[in-house]
């Protein structure tokens, strides 16, 4: 009994979702009545925009000696556990050309400095850390290459593989156990669950630096690996939505995976300019993961982003009855709740009709 003719059609999606439903705002026909989009991942020419591959590439090298540089981190990770690691990665990056000075403290200083002339934001750098302390950086990177190039398995360029590892790092036999709580615990990017990201480069002082280097220069590289990542990056260009759909694009100030300089603000910009009537709400203290406003640094610090996500998909809802105007664009004054406190209403400080 459903048709396009009787069914109203608004696509919603966050991260990865974002970018999605975005994309399906290109395609002509009347089968698709708005788009939400939360924190994207969508990639524009032009306008700052940057690929999610080319930022990735350049946060796992840059980011954990670039956080040194910054005081008050959010916890986890620990700061005196992983210090010494990041030290580690600056002297590293100091030997291969990459930042300058002659200690930690000014290599970090000069890792932070690269990254915000890059585009990065001090809140986007700061929330990155939790990125940096679960190794997301080198999991996303050497996955995406994978998916970029469309290599199969046991052809990654860098040599990366997925295997249950043993405290030493070398690949075993995953147990029933694990295998049976994949289904259930695994996010689908290793490491996690019982599966661990195989390197065979690892290497004293600085474990992952070699294959992070492999995976930086398929982003800058030109070799054929090379190309044939940038290819697939290619593909994922996104153009402006159809003229008339209605378009709402969310995205937290302070996203440290997907940051929006590089993802919402050029696409809203892109299609402004191509005469789209797109919306953006912009919320400060809002980054990535709302997941992990579980722990309690997080959630003192920041305001969730799905609140958002839905009030812009009521506001459309309503608009698309009838009753009322597409939502402004707004730049949205969040209040932290601190530490120990409940999230109330005026913390979010949603924009009203």
């Amino acid at each position: 009994p459903f048709t396009f003719a009787n069914t109203r059609v608004i696509a919603v999606g966050i991260s990865n979702g974002g970018g999605a439903v975005l994309r399906a705002a290109e395609l002509e026909g009347d089968w698709l009545d708005a788009v939400v989009a939360g924190e994207p991942n969508v990639l524009v020419e032009g306008h700052g925009g940057r690929s999610l591959y080319d930022y990735t590439t350049e946060a796992a090298l840059l980011m954990p000696c670039a956080q040194l540089h910054l005081q008050g981190l959010p916890q986890p990770p620990l700061t005196a556990q992983v210090a010494p690691l990041w030290a580690a990665r600056c002297a590293s990056l100091k030997t291969a050309g990459l930042v300058d000075g002659d200690d930690a403290a000014a290599q970090a200083k000069s890792a932070f400095e690269r990254m915000r002339a890059g585009g990065w934001s001090e809140g986007a750098i700061r929330a990155g850390v939790l990125s940096t302390g679960f190794d997301l950086w080198r999991a996303v990177a050497a996955t995406y290459a994978s998916a970029y190039g469309r290599y199969g398995v046991g052809e990654h360029p860098c040599g990366f593989a997925f295997s249950a590892q043993n405290p030493d790092f070398t690949p075993r036999a995953a147990t029933a156990t694990e295998q049976a709580a994949w289904w259930s615990d695994a996010s689908g990017i290793p490491p996690g669950a019982g599966v661990g990201l195989v390197d065979a480069t690892l290497a004293p002082p600085d474990f992952t630096l070699a294959g992070l280097q492999c995976l930086r220069a398929l982003s800058t590289g030109a070799g054929e690996d090379a190309r044939r990542v940038q290819a697939g990056i290619a593909a994922t260009r996104a153009a402006p939505p159809r003229a008339g759909l209605p378009v709402v694009v969310i995205h937290g100030a302070d996203d440290g995976l997907v940051p929006m300089a590089f993802s919402s603000v050029p696409y809203v910009a892109a299609a402004k300019a191509a005469g789209r009537d797109v919306r953006f709400w912009q919320v400060a203290n809002a980054q990535h993961f709302d997941g992990f406003l579980g722990l309690p640094d997080y959630a003192a610090r920041y305001v969730p982003l799905l609140p958002y996500v839905y009030a812009a998909l009521d506001r459309v809802t309503a608009h698309l009855d009838g009753d009322g105007a597409l939502p402004a664009d707004a730049s949205i004054a969040t209040t932290p709740r601190g530490a120990g406190q409940p999230l109330e209403a005026r913390h979010l400080a949603i924009p009203a009709r």
